[in-house]
């Protein structure tokens, strides 16, 4: 089967064509957009949200999927006139991505509060057992507060994490001379600095909203997302990159220092991260220098805000438990070593090539 991967330009907007965050129950919005399409309905779901779509999947129309990891078996199902997808990123992003591809409307009822897969341009999406990088059609989303509830906790700390990702492109910004900031980072900041105690339940989604569709416009993601990716399958994995992270830069900022001597195994590390050694992006003489200096001159800025950040830490966590009874595990510290080939950009390839990696 050959597939057209492009995909429409269209605009993110909510329920009925309004701009910004629309709430309302997964019924009423099903409904809604039903009332305004033809044809068949496809209804994509995962298990933990396949009940949310009961009532649409009754319908004669319907042709109802329970996600099974691969789209590929999406595009094997009789023409549909529109899509209607629930449930957790890889769902929302594999709905968006047939969407595209059969160019019909899309409406995302999310099930995590911190909303991947509702608003990327592309994502990974796995076709026939690869998973490839393709463009996303954007897609109209509606809020359902029940649906959400039981994520608000995951959703809390995303925010923590992308307030960390800001103070990490400052951070690698001033070490390495790079362009940093800008229009898209300071309403980012805006909205997520004042965070630092429990939230409403509505303002965790609408912050999360925000900053996904911020994150379009170039504000970072920082390396705190690829760290809750290898945090895969424990419980509130991206509280775990957020401490770890933030613990690491603290220690980074309060003792690190440039460890002329002790050059780390490039090679040896490319191989281990099974990335091609070629494409390591390693600082000559003169960069190492320039980075070494750099780092005196803003050590004190950075560890002040560093510590602005952390000094929230205990209301933020008494936050997450108003949100969920789940308990709050430790980070594991050994996953830090595998980021810089990962994120090649980020605070902790600066660390590593410092060689404070090696001895954590």
């Amino acid at each position: 089967m050959r597939l057209d991967l492009s995909v429409p330009k269209m605009n993110a907007v909510g329920a009925d064509g309004e701009d910004g965050p629309f709430w309302s129950p997964v019924r009423e919005g099903a409904e809604r957009f039903l009332r305004r399409t033809a044809g068949k309905a496809l209804i994509l779901s995962d298990g933990e949200a396949f009940s949310s779509l009961a009532c649409a999947a009754r319908l004669s129309r319907a042709v109802t999927v329970l996600w099974d990891g691969d789209a590929l078996a999406l595009f094997a199902l009789p023409e549909v006139g529109c899509v209607l997808a629930s449930g957790g990123r890889e769902v929302l992003a594999a709905a968006r991505f047939f969407a595209g591809v059969r160019r019909v409307p899309c409406i995302l009822f999310p099930r995590e509060a911190s909303l991947d897969g509702a608003y990327e341009i592309c994502a990974r999406v796995r076709l026939s057992g690869e998973e490839r990088e393709v463009g996303l059609a954007d897609a109209e989303i509606v809020f359902d507060e029940e649906l959400l509830a039981p994520s608000l906790g995951e959703g809390y700390a995303r925010l923590l994490l992308s307030r960390l990702a800001l103070f990490e492109a400052r951070a690698v910004g001033l070490i390495c001379r790079r362009p940093f900031g800008g229009e898209a980072c300071e309403r980012a900041f805006a909205a997520l600095d004042p965070v630092r105690g429990e939230l409403p339940a509505r303002a965790v989604v609408e912050k999360n909203a925000l900053l996904r569709r911020l994150e379009r416009d170039g504000v970072p993601v920082g390396e705190g997302c690829t760290l809750a990716e290898l945090y895969d399958g424990s419980s509130f994995a991206v509280l775990q990159a957020q401490r770890a992270l933030s613990a690491l830069y603290y220690a980074f900022l309060r003792r690190g220092s440039p460890r002329r001597y002790a050059v780390p195994d490039y090679r040896a590390r490319a191989a281990a991260s099974q990335v091609s050694y070629a494409q390591l992006r390693i600082p000559d003489a003169a960069e190492y220098a320039s980075r070494a200096l750099m780092l005196e001159r803003v050590r004190g800025e950075l560890l002040a805000e560093i510590l602005h950040l952390r000094s929230a830490h205990a209301a933020q966590l008494r936050a997450i438990r108003a949100y969920t009874r789940a308990d709050l595990p430790a980070p594991d510290l050994s996953l830090l070593t595998r980021l810089p080939e990962l994120v090649p950009d980020g605070l902790c390839a600066v660390l590593r090539d410092f060689g404070l990696l090696e001895i954590l």
